[in-house]
C-alpha cells in the first residue's frame, strides 16, 4: 500500500492534506480514513456579511465561487462575463461591445421601479468592471433576505460580495505573469434574400415598376441583372454600379453589406503579480494591461484598461493588525458615433454599392462617400469614454481576547469620467442618389461631458465568536456610514473654426452648457447572532436599522429583520447507518425584510427646471423659462421586499456528490406608484406613493458530481433556475392593459390567435371575380380591414363574429389574449471537466430553456411591414416563404387558389391593404427565444514539476487554447441573438492561447 499526498487548495483560506491509499496495481482510489480532507468542502469557509462561515453551517441561500476555478484560463477581461451560467438564480444580460457594462439580477424583478444587485468589493460598493478578474479571490451572491438584510437598504436586490486576493501568513514568495492574446470574429449577421427573389417579391407586392433608386425601370433591372451575372454586361463599376444610356444607375452585385463592416477583432490580457509574506507581513502587488478591439471594421470599437492593485497586512502586535488596499483602474472605451450611418440598421440592401459614388453620376464634381454600414465604420467618428477610479481602503483589526474581533475600516473612491463626441463634417450620398451634408444644421458639432463621483464608506464592526461543550456562538455588531455626491458637467458647442481639431473654445455657433449636482448619504446600525449546538441545529438571525436621504425625514428610517434556521439531519445519532456514504443532509429555512431605497435622491421634493425656451422678447434673444412643479406627496418611504426560502443541502460518496436546492418567495410591498388617477386637466401625473405589491416565486437547483480513479479525474455540475413575478396589487381599476394590473404575470404578451389564411371559399366568389370581396355568412371578419386571401384569420375569442380590440382591458380585451411571455424561464448552466497528468480540459454551455419573444418590422416581414415606405426596405432570407396565388386572373379556375397554403407569411400582393392587420402581435409570429450557447471550452497543459525542477527558478508553466462563444443553438432569425433579442453590436466568438508562468 502506498501513500500519496494531495495538497488541496479552497478559497484561498484553507489547505488540508488528505492520505489515500491505493493497492499495489490498482487505479482506484480509496480513502484510508475519513480524515479533514474529506470533509473540506463542508469545511470550506465562505465569506458572508461581514464575517465568514463555515458552508456547512449557513442557514440563508448563499453561493460562492472561487474565481480560480470559474475563469481558469478563459480569455475574458470582464468578471460578469465570467460568472453568467455559473450560480443558479444570478442572470447576468446586456450588449456584448467591448468594454460595455453588463446588468444583475438576482432571483428576477425586484419592483417596477427596478432595482438591481448590491455590489460590495472587500465591504465598500465598487464597479465590477474596473476589476481585473484575476485580482479576485472569490465571490459570493446572497440570494435571500436573511443573508443580505445586515446590508439593508440596498440589499434587496441581493448582495454580490467580491473579495480580492490577499496572500495568508506562510505563504511563500510568488511572481505570476499570465497573458492571452485572442481573435474576435461575429457569431451572425441578418442575411438578406437574393436579388432575384428580392425583385420577385417586389413584383409580387404590386409597387410601381419604376425603380426607385435610380429612376430606373423594375424589367430593365432583370434584364441587366442576367447579363451581368452572365458575364456579357460591359461598363459595371466594380462595387456592381451600372449606369444606363439613358443615365438611370442600376445595382447589380450582390454584396455582403453587414459583413462588409465586420472584420476579425484582437485582444490581448497581461498580467504580473507578486506576493508572498514574512512573519508579520504580508503583501501583493499586481498591473494588468487589458486591450480588446471588437470585431467592427476599424479600430473604433475597442475597450483598454490599465489597473493597479496593491495589499499590504501588517501584524503591528499581537493584538493589532493593519491593512492597506490601493488600486487605480484607467478604462477607454470607444464606440462609432451615428452621424450620417447607423451601422446596424436594417433598412439596407445587399445590392447596396459600398465604397464612393461617382460624382458624375450624381452631378458633382468629386465622388462622395456612399451610406453604408462599411463606410459607416471607416468615415465616422468615434466617441470615448475615459474613466479613472482611484480607491483606497484601510482596515485596522484589533483583537483584544480570544474569539473577539473590532474592525474599522474606511474606503475613498473617486470615479471621473470623461465623453467626448465630435461629429465632423461630411456629405454623403444614399441609394437614392440623394446627396446631403452633416450634420443636417451644416455644423459640426463638439459635446464633451465629465462626471466626477466621490464616495465614503465607513464601517465599524465586532465579532465574537463562544465555543464550549458543543455551542457554538458568533455575534456580529457594527455601524455603518455612506456618502456619495455626484457632479455633471454638459458642454456642447457648434461651428468649429477648425475642423477636425475639435474644442470648446474654438466654436462660433450655439453653445449649450449644463451642470447638476446630486447627493446621498446612508447611516445604519446592523447586527447577526448566529447559534449551534454540535453543528447540528442552526439559528441566526439579523438585522439592520437603516435610514437614508432619498426619503423624508418622518420616513427616513427603517428596521429590517430576518431569521433563518437549519437541521443538519445527518448529524442525528438515529443516521449513525448512513455516515458510510452520507456526509451532508440539512434542510433549512428563512424569513425576512428588507428595504429598496432604489428611487432618485430628491423625489419628495418639489422641483422646477429652468431651460431656454424658443420664444423671442427683446433683441431677439430667448426667454429663459421655469417648469412648474410636480405633484408630490412627502410621506411615501421604503418599498419593503419580504422573502421566504426553504432549502435542502446533500453530500453524499465522500462529498463528491453535491446538490443544493432552494425554492423562495418574494414579496414585494409598497412599491412606489401613481396613487390615483387625476384628470388630464391637472396638468401633472399623480404624485408617488407606496401603493402597489408584487409577488415573485422561483426555485434553484444545482447538482455537481466530481472524482478521480489513478491519475484521471473528471467533474461534472449542473445548475437550474426558474421564477415568475406576478402583481398583486396595482392602482388601476378599469384593468387598462397599457399599465400593469392586478394579476398581471410579468413579461406576459397580449396578442390575437392566429387561424390560418383566408381562402378564396371564403368569400363569395361571383363577387370576388368583379374585385369585390364579401365574406360568406359566418366567417369572420377582421374590424377596420377589408380581408382578402392570404390575409391572416385569427380566432374570435369574444364570439361577435368580428375581430376587434375590445376596449382594451383586461375584462374586455377583444380577441386577445395572453399567447406568451418575454421572461427568460429555465435559465441552466452546465460545466464539465477531466483532467489527466497536467491535460485538462473543461467545457462551459449555458442558456435559457423558455422564453417567447415578439420580433417584428425588418427582422420578420417583407418590407419590414411597412404601410408606407415598405418599397425603399429590403427583404431577408427569412422573409420569402409568402402567401401566393395560382392565378391573379378572375377569369381563371385557380384564382386566388393558394400555391402555397402552408407559407408563413401572409400575403403581399397589394401589401399596403392589409399589413396593418397581418402584422399584429399574434401567436403567429412569436418566436421562440430559448437557445443554448457553447459558451466555452479550454485545453490546457501544465508541464511536470520535474521538468521545471532544473531551473530553480520555475514552479509552474501551464499552456492553453480556449474558445469563447463557439456555437449557438437558436431559432431566431440570422443576425438576431438570442441574448440582445436584436440586430445592433454582434456578439462575437473569441478563439485565444495563452500561458500562466509562476517564478
Amino acid at each position: 500500500m502506498v501513500l500519496r499526498k494531495t495538497i488541496l487548495s479552497l478559497v484561498g483560506l484553507l489547505t488540508a492534506l488528505s492520505l489515500f491509499a491505493q493497492d499495489a496495481g490498482s487505479e482506484q482510489l480509496q480513502p484510508v480514513k475519513k480524515t479533514a480532507a474529506d470533509s473540506l468542502r463542508l469545511e470550506e469557509v465562505v465569506v458572508v456579511g461581514f464575517s465568514q462561515s463555515k458552508k456547512v453551517n449557513l442557514t440563508g441561500a448563499v453561493q460562492q465561487v472561487n474565481m480560480q476555478e470559474v475563469v481558469g484560463d478563459r480569455p475574458l477581461i470582464s468578471t460578469a462575463a465570467a460568472l453568467q451560467g455559473v450560480i443558479p438564480g444570478l442572470t447576468i444580460s446586456g450588449a456584448s461591445s467591448p468594454g460595455q457594462p453588463k446588468e444583475f439580477n438576482i432571483r428576477g424583478t425586484l419592483s417596477i421601479n427596478g432595482g438591481s444587485p448590491l455590489i460590495l468589493i472587500d465591504n465598500a460598493e465598487g464597479d465590477i468592471n474596473a476589476l481585473n478578474p484575476e485580482d479576485i479571490e472569490s465571490i459570493s451572491v446572497l440570494k435571500d433576505a436573511a443573508s443580505a438584510a445586515i446590508y439593508g437598504a440596498r440589499a434587496a436586490g441581493g448582495v454580490i460580495l467580491i473579495t480580492t486576493k490577499h496572500p495568508q501568513k506562510g505563504d511563500a514568495f510568488h511572481l505570476d505573469y499570465n497573458f492571452n492574446v485572442g481573435f474576435e470574429t461575429r457569431l451572425t449577421r441578418p442575411r438578406a434574400a437574393a436579388l432575384s427573389d428580392y425583385i420577385a417579391a417586389y413584383k409580387e407586392a404590386g409597387y410601381s415598376s419604376q425603380y426607385w433608386a435610380g429612376n430606373g425601370d423594375i424589367d430593365r433591372w432583370t434584364d441587366l441583372l442576367g447579363q451581368y451575372r452572365a458575364g456579357t454586361l460591359v461598363g459595371v463599376l466594380e462595387n456592381g454600379m451600372y449606369r444606363d444610356a439613358d443615365g438611370a444607375v442600376y445595382y447589380l452585385k450582390e454584396g455582403d453589406v453587414f459583413g462588409s463592416a465586420l472584420e476579425t477583432g484582437i485582444m490581448n490580457n497581461h498580467t504580473l503579480s507578486v506576493s508572498g509574506s514574512t512573519d508579520r507581513i504580508r503583501y501583493r502587488l499586481s498591473g494588468n494591461y487589458s486591450h480588446e478591439n471588437g470585431p467592427m471594421l476599424t479600430n473604433k470599437d475597442a475597450y483598454t484598461r490599465i489597473g493597479l492593485n496593491a495589499f499590504v497586512s501588517g501584524d503591528v502586535s499581537k493584538w493589532f493588525t493593519q491593512e492597506a488596499t490601493l488600486y487605480y483602474t484607467h478604462q477607454r472605451r470607444s464606440d462609432i458615433m451615428n452621424v450620417f450611418c447607423d451601422v446596424y440598421s436594417v433598412r439596407v440592401h445587399n445590392w447596396y454599392p459600398e465604397g464612393l459614388m461617382p460624382g458624375e453620376f450624381v452631378g458633382k464634381s468629386e465622388d462622395i462617400i456612399l451610406d453604408s454600414p462599411a463606410n459607416g465604420c471607416l468615415y465616422q467618428p468615434a466617441a470615448t469614454t475615459q474613466t479613472s477610479t482611484p480607491r483606497i481602503m484601510l482596515r485596522s483589526i484589533f483583537k483584544p481576547l480570544k474569539g473577539w474581533t473590532i474592525t474599522a475600516e474606511y474606503t475613498y473612491q473617486q470615479e471621473d469620467q470623461l465623453f467626448s463626441a465630435y461629429t465632423g463634417q461630411f456629405t454623403i450620398c444614399d441609394a437614392q442618389l440623394g446627396t446631403r451634408p452633416l450634420p443636417a444644421t451644416g455644423k459640426d458639432e463638439y459635446q464633451k461631458n465629465h462626471i466626477t463621483t466621490q464616495y465614503h464608506a465607513l464601517n465599524l464592526f465586532t465579532n465574537y465568536d463562544l465555543h464550549l461543550n458543543g455551542h457554538n456562538l458568533s455575534v456580529v455588531a457594527g455601524y455603518n456610514q455612506e456618502s456619495n455626491s455626484m457632479a455633471y458637467q454638459f458642454n456642447s458647442v457648434k461651428g468649429q473654426t477648425v475642423v477636425g481639431v475639435p474644442s470648446l473654445q474654438g466654436a462660433t455657433g450655439e453653445k449649450v452648457m449644463k451642470d447638476s449636482l446630486s447627493e446621498y448619504a446612508i447611516i445604519s446600525a446592523f447586527g447577526r447572532i448566529a447559534y449551534n449546538y454540535m453543528g447540528r441545529y442552526l439559528i441566526e438571525g439579523n438585522c439592520r436599522y437603516d435610514g437614508s436621504s432619498k426619503f423624508p425625514k418622518e420616513n427616513r428610517f427603517g428596521f429590517f429583520p430576518s431569521v433563518s434556521g437549519g437541521w443538519r439531519i445527518s448529524e442525528e445519532p438515529f443516521m449513525k447507518a448512513t455516515r458510510k456514504y452520507l456526509d451532508n443532509l440539512k434542510i433549512r429555512a428563512s424569513y425576512g425584510s428588507i428595504g429598496n431605497q432604489n428611487i432618485a435622491p430628491y423625489g419628495f421634493i418639489a422641483g422646477m427646471n429652468i431651460t431656454s425656451s424658443n420664444v423671442w422678447l427683446n433683441k431677439g434673444e430667448f426667454v429663459n423659462v421655469i417648469s412648474t412643479p410636480g405633484l408630490i406627496r412627502a410621506n411615501y418611504t421604503w418599498e419593503t421586499v419580504r422573502t421566504f426560502d426553504i432549502g435542502a443541502d446533500l453530500n453524499m460518496f465522500s462529498n463528491r456528490l453535491q446538490f443544493v436546492f432552494d425554492w423562495y418567495n418574494r414579496t414585494t410591498v409598497g412599491m412606489l406608484g401613481n396613487g390615483v388617477e387625476l384628470p388630464s386637466v391637472v396638468g401633472a401625473p399623480a404624485p408617488l406613493q407606496n401603493v402597489s405589491d408584487m409577488r415573485t416565486r422561483g426555485w434553484e437547483l444545482s447538482l455537481s458530481w466530481h472524482d478521480k480513479v489513478g491519475d484521471f479525474s473528471y467533474r461534472a455540475a449542473f445548475n437550474l433556475y426558474d421564477h415568475v413575478s406576478k402583481i398583486t396589487k396595482f392602482n388601476n381599476a378599469t384593468g387598462n392593459l397599457k399599465y400593469h394590473y392586478e394579476g398581471e404575470v410579468l413579461g406576459e404578451i397580449w396578442g390575437y390567435v392566429n387561424d390560418g389564411f383566408y381562402s378564396i371559399e371564403d368569400f363569395v366568389i361571383e363577387d370576388a371575380r368583379q374585385d369585390k370581396w364579401i365574406l360568406r355568412d359566418g366567417v369572420t371578419s377582421i374590424n377596420g380591414y377589408s380581408p382578402k386571401p392570404g390575409d391572416l384569420k385569427f380566432v374570435d375569442l369574444d364570439g361577435d363574429n368580428e375581430i376587434t380590440p375590445g376596449e382594451n382591458t383586461v375584462t374586455k380585451p377583444g380577441d386577445r389574449r395572453v399567447i406568451g411571455n418575454s421572461t427568460p424561464r429555465l435559465e441552466y448552466g452546465v460545466n464539465l471537466g477531466v483532467a489527466w497528468r497536467g491535460l485538462d480540459l473543461s467545457i462551459l454551455l449555458q442558456g435559457v430553456g423558455k422564453r417567447d419573444y415578439v420580433l417584428s418590422n425588418s427582422a420578420m416581414f417583407p418590407f419590414a411591414g411597412n404601410t408606407k415606405e415598405g418599397a425603399f426596405l429590403p427583404v431577408y432570407a427569412n422573409q420569402t416563404d409568402y402567401w401566393t396565388a395560382k392565378s391573379y386572373d378572375p377569369a381563371s379556375p385557380d384564382y386566388m387558389v393558394a400555391a402555397n397554403p402552408d407559407a408563413y407569411i401572409y400575403r403581399i400582393y397589394g401589401q399596403m391593404e392589409n399589413v396593418g392587420s397581418n402584422t399584429r402581435v399574434s401567436d403567429r409570429y412569436i418566436q421562440n427565444a430559448s437557445y443554448m450557447r457553447l459558451k466555452n471550452i479550454t485545453l490546457s497543459y501544465s508541464l511536470p514539476a520535474k521538468l521545471l525542477a532544473p531551473t530553480r527558478v520555475l514552479s509552474k508553466v501551464r499552456f492553453y487554447l480556449s474558445g469563447e462563444n463557439l456555437a449557438t443553438i437558436s431559432s431566431l432569425p440570422e443576425g438576431y441573438d438570442p441574448e440582445s433579442l436584436s440586430w445592433s453590436y454582434p456578439y462575437y466568438r473569441t478563439l485565444s492561447l495563452g500561458a500562466n508562468i509562476t517564478f
